[in-house]
Formats: C-alpha cells, sequence, structure tokens
C-alpha cells in the first residue's frame, strides 16, 4: 500500500496531522446501527441512570462537555471538579478529547481553556508507586506543550508562579538583605530553584497563577487511563481526586466502562456514585473505515503525483494515473462491507468495541502477502476490481505475513487448542467453556451485569462434567489472551475465582461462524494437539506441501477436514463415558461437531435442509 494511503488507515496517534482529529471523527448520527445478534455481545455495558449522559457530536459541537466546562467557569468550584468519561478500550475517549481541545471549543472558552494531558499509557509500574509526583511532572509538561503562557526559564515567570509562596516568606527576605546586601535576593533565588525542581510546588504554582491570577480554567485529561489493568485505573482516579485537591482543576478521567460498573460501589469509586458521568460508545467499523477510506481519496487527489508507483512483495513494479488509486480500496471496502456475506459480521466480532483493533484488522487485510496481488494489477490496467472468495480475507486475517497460521499471528484464535501437559488434554474443552458462557449471554450474571458468570461457577459446572479444574484454568487464559473471554476486571492475564468472566462477540463468532469454514477449520490444525498419531502425520504432510508449492488445492483442505469428524467423534465418545457430560441434552462439543460438518456440506455443495432450525448460539 503507498505510503500515502497507509498514513489514514493506520490506527496509531495521528499528532503529526492535528486536522485527523476532525476528519476521521464519526459524528453519532453516522454511526451505523449493529444487527441483532452482534448487539447483544457489543452494546455498552453500563447501567443507564439519569447520571449518564451520552457524548453526542457534531463535526464543531459538543454540546454536553460544552455545558459542564462552561459551569465550571462560572461557577469556579473551591474544590475542583471531576468529571469521569468511560467507554470501552478504543470507543475513542482519547481521540474525543484531543479533538474537543482542536476544533470543539466555543471561541469564548477556548480563549480561557489551558489544557494538559496525561497519557497514562507511557506510565510505568514504578510510576504507580508514587503516582502523585509522576501525575505533578506529566502535568506540568503537558501544559507548557499546550501552549499556556509561562516560560519556566524566565526569571519574571518564575516569581509568577511562585508569587504567594515569595509574599510569605518576603519578611524573611528583608531581614537577610538587612543583615548582609545580597543575601535576600540569593535566599529568594535558592528558594524559586527549590520549588522549581519540587513536582507539587511547581503544580500548584503553575495551577495557583492560572487559575487565581489570569482568572483562567484550568482543563487536564487522565489519557487512557482505560488501557490500563483495573488496579491501575483505580489508582489513577485515586490520584485524581488528589490531584483536584491540589489545584482545583477540571480533570476529565477516562476509565473503561466495565471497570466502572464493577467497582461503582466499592471505595473508591463509591466517592463518585452521584457524579455525572459521560460515555462515549465506539462507532462500528464499517463506519471508521468508510471515513478512513474518504481520507485516502482526499488525499490521493491532493497529493499524490499523476503517475503512482507501487512495488509488490514479489517484486513487481506497478504503475496506475492516480485516478484508478482509490479503486482497490473502494473495491476492498465493498468485498467486506456491502456484499451480502458474512465478512462483515466476522470482522466486526473480532474487532469488538475496539477500534484501534478493527484499524488495525483492516491494515492487515490490504498489506497481507496473501492478498491476491493481481487484484491490484487488474486495477492499475484499468479492468477494474476483481472479486474474490471470502477464504482470501479469512486467510489474511489469521496468518498476515506468516507462511501458516500460528498462535501469535493475526487476530483470529484456535477454539480446538489444547496442551499435551494437561491432565486430560480435550480438544472440546474451549468450545465447552464458549458454549456455556454464550449460553448464559442474556441472563443477569453474578455480578449484576449480564452475562457475566463467577469463575467459581464455571470451574464447578465445567467440573462436573468430566473435565479438570486444572485444565479448565489454563483454557480459560488462553481464551481470555485471545480476547474470546472477557473478565470483570478487564485483565487479559489473571482470573480469579473471585471474578466474574463473560463471552466476547469474538468468542461468539469463533463458534457460530469460523467453525464452519474450511479454511479457518484446516488453518488451525497444524497448531492444534493432536491424539491420534495417523491424523497428525496427514496434516504434517499438507503443511510440507503447502510449504514447498504454495496453497495446495482447496479440494485438499476439504478432504483434511473430512478427516477431522471421525477424529473428533471420537474425541466426543471418551467425554461421553462420564456420566455428567452424558446426561446434558446439548453440548459445545455436538455444536461445533455439526458445525465442522456445515462446512463439509457446503464445500461439497450439498443441497440445504430445508428444516434447519435457528441456529443455538443465535437464542
Amino acid at each position: 500500500m503507498p505510503p500515502i494511503l497507509r498514513r489514514y488507515f493506520s490506527s496509531h496517534d495521528q499528532s503529526t496531522d492535528p486536522d485527523i482529529y476532525s476528519r476521521a471523527y464519526i459524528s453519532s448520527n453516522e454511526v451505523t446501527s449493529y444487527d441483532r445478534i452482534l448487539e447483544s455481545f457489543l452494546k455498552d455495558r453500563l447501567a443507564r441512570s439519569k447520571a449518564r449522559v451520552e457524548i453526542t457530536t457534531s463535526r464543531r459541537r459538543a454540546d454536553e462537555i460544552t455545558k459542564t466546562i462552561s459551569k465550571f467557569d462560572g461557577q469556579r468550584p473551591t474544590r475542583g471538579d471531576l468529571q469521569l468519561v468511560t467507554g470501552g478500550v478504543g470507543a475513542g475517549k482519547s481521540l474525543f478529547a484531543r479533538r474537543y481541545r482542536e476544533y470543539l471549543q466555543p471561541g469564548p472558552l477556548e480563549e480561557k481553556n489551558h489544557w494538559a494531558f496525561l497519557d497514562f499509557n507511557t506510565a510505568s509500574p514504578q510510576d504507580f508507586v508514587n503516582i502523585n509526583d509522576w501525575v505533578c511532572q506529566s502535568f506540568v509538561e503537558s501544559v507548557l506543550d499546550e501552549g499556556a503562557p509561562i516560560d519556566l526559564r524566565d526569571a519574571t515567570d518564575q516569581e509568577r508562579v511562585f508569587a504567594t509562596d515569595l509574599a510569605d516568606r518576603a519578611a524573611y527576605y528583608a531581614r537577610m538583605e538587612s543583615a548582609a546586601p545580597g543575601r535576600g535576593a540569593l535566599e529568594l533565588a535558592r528558594d524559586i530553584e527549590g520549588w522549581r525542581q519540587d513536582p507539587l510546588k511547581l503544580t500548584k504554582g503553575v495551577a495557583r497563577y492560572l487559575q487565581g491570577d489570569r482568572g483562567e480554567n484550568l482543563i487536564v485529561v487522565f489519557d487512557n487511563v482505560d488501557r490500563r489493568e483495573t488496579v491501575a485505573q483505580l489508582a489513577a482516579f485515586e490520584a485524581a481526586l488528589w490531584f483536584i485537591e491540589q489545584t482545583r482543576a477540571l480533570v476529565i478521567l477516562q476509565m473503561r466502562d466495565s471497570t466502572f460498573e464493577a467497582y461503582k460501589n466499592s471505595p473508591p469509586l463509591d466517592t463518585y456514585k452521584s457524579g455525572q458521568i459521560f460515555h462515549i460508545s465506539p462507532p462500528r467499523l464499517v463506519d471508521v473505515v468508510k471515513r478512513r477510506l474518504e481520507l485516502s481519496l482526499e488525499a490521493i487527489d491532493q497529493e499524490a503525483p499523476e503517475i503512482v508507483k507501487y512495488r509488490t512483495r514479489s517484486g513487481a513494479q506497478i504503475s496506475y494515473p492516480k485516478r484508478r488509486a482509490g479503486e482497490f480500496l473502494r473495491g476492498i471496502y465493498a468485498e467486506l462491507f456491502q456484499r451480502p456475506t458474512n465478512l462483515s459480521r466476522i470482522l466486526e466480532a473480532l474487532a469488538g468495541r475496539n477500534v484501534r483493533r478493527a484499524l488495525d484488522m483492516f491494515m492487515a487485510i490490504l498489506t497481507s502477502g496473501h492478498m491476491p496481488e493481481d487484484v491490484i494489477a487488474l486495477v492499475a490496467q484499468g479492468s477494474g476490481f476483481r472479486p474474490f472468495p471470502e477464504y482470501r480475507i479469512l486467510r489474511a486475517l489469521m496468518r498476515q505475513d506468516y507462511r501458516f497460521f500460528n498462535i501469535d499471528s493475526g487476530f483470529v484464535a484456535n477454539i480446538l487448542h489444547c496442551e499435551s501437559s494437561w491432565v486430560r488434554p480435550s480438544n472440546f474443552i474451549l468450545p465447552e467453556i464458549l458454549f456455556y458462557l454464550i449460553g448464559r449471554r442474556k441472563v443477569r450474571g453474578d455480578n449484576g451485569q449480564m452475562g457475566f458468570v463467577a469463575m467459581s461457577r464455571v470451574l464447578s459446572d465445567l467440573e462436573s462434567m468430566g473435565f479438570v479444574r486444572s485444565d479448565i484454568e489454563s483454557a480459560c487464559l488462553y481464551a481470555l489472551s485471545k480476547e474470546l473471554i472477557e473478565t470483570e476486571t478487564s485483565s487479559l492475564k489473571v482470573i480469579r475465582d473471585v471474578d466474574c468472566v463473560k463471552a466476547t462477540a469474538s468468542g461468539w463468532v469463533h463458534m457460530r461462524m469460523l467453525s464452519s469454514r474450511i479454511e479457518y477449520l484446516a488453518s488451525i490444525l497444524p497448531t492444534t494437539s493432536i491424539s491420534d498419531d495417523k491424523f497428525g502425520n496427514r496434516i504434517y504432510d499438507l503443511m510440507q506441501d503447502e510449504n514447498k508449492i504454495g496453497h495446495p488445492s482447496y479440494q485438499r483442505y476439504v478432504a483434511l477436514v473430512e478427516q477431522l469428524v471421525p477424529y473428533l467423534r471420537l474425541q466426543i465418545d471418551r467425554l461421553m463415558v462420564h456420566p455428567g457430560y452424558a446426561d446434558m441434552q446439548q453440548s459445545g462439543a455436538s455444536y461445533l461437531l455439526g458445525k465442522v460438518e456445515e462446512a463439509l456440506s457446503y464445500a461439497r455443495r450439498e443441497p440445504k435442509d430445508g428444516s434447519a432450525q435457528l441456529d443455538l448460539l443465535d437464542y
């Protein structure tokens, strides 16, 4: 992909192009609705109440935040103010804060507001040990970077910042000056330098000067707090309360919605129970990509040379007029989001509510070595965009730049994952966990939130099916690391027995859709622990052929998946030995086996059964 396009499909901070904050933002009235099933997984979990205010935006206005800042400006509360902005990771909270500062402030407020952005994503674990010092240091650096009218290297500005402290010690300086000419000035200089090196003293001085002497507003954004673990988010909340007490500033703190909902009745969040909560819901992947596509086409028209040159991975040089430069992107967009297929649902579910992840996925599809280069070549030649089969997209998502799928490549997990070191390895333990949790997504959970089940209950119920506790714990940790499930603590590494877990949209789409795709099943088998040596050898042979000749024929993949069916049936027979498993009317194993058989039926082009019922996971 030419760099001019790559710039607009990157999920990374675009601070070098400030206008991106305005042009890339999705206004509230532009957000597309999810379909019914995805909505049940992707809707925001924060309890609705009068205290919750959904942030809505237009290109030039965000009235809810403006009203709050105007109130702060008018009342100047002596204890400062704290405003929470909640939403999922990647929902756009940081982008909104930056965009509001750059574009949405009304003129009168813009002239009076001084901003600081404290990026908690850059804080190290050691910083959290002395978090108040880190907050003060980060505040001073940022407020100056954002244009506050202070030069700390200028002697006059230093005296302005520490004016109150200097006034308190004026009598001392006078006595020193009387005792020895010049001694008072020396003591004053030593004090100022000492205060300048003290993070808290400097912070209080800067805040007092801006808000007191100048009568203006200090707005401090605790940015990217939501990307930290729960303990760090709660520590940041406490630090915000402390900072407000020191500075009387307006602090806007970003917090993950799940964290607030899980801990709102416990210290320290219980102090905010009556406070107003702003909330940002993420736009859909289709809307984000569409907007970035529009930006890239504008960039091509304004910045690209008349002839665009592009070198493919094979080394071929492709040249084409810039008027055709956007046809490839338009074709990919139409292929993913406008054709009547399930690809868009798969992508939406894998991305979840994380806009950053959504952009990373789209970029991975565009740049993957598994995307056919002839599609680009045909566009360059003026032959138009040639559609390609769904498996191409799945292969790009699963393998990205690797020849084979592995546990670290792509955005897809192996739901047949198990480890030979487990006490009683089974390729069906993950499907059983996901089937169990998905079936409870509409039930009020053990923590009061829909779909959440206490880990202790998961362990107990899976043990009653015959699975071993340590195996269940390991499988859940794998599912957590791959975001097939989520915890109320937002951790991606730890699940305690007292924690509650829930199936994600990604977990649902792995069970509901990916497991019925030949491409997915054939790709995960090389990374699957297989207890049948004969079947394992056949998987290895196909890998060897693929390594030598490139991708084998589709029928070779189908033949491999056909051999998977008897292997899975034997696994089910072994599970049925346990009476707790045999007594179940429905199981994740039988559901998954049905999906594999569905994939084979589609591959053989067998006629569909007209009596097919609604899928179990769609209820």
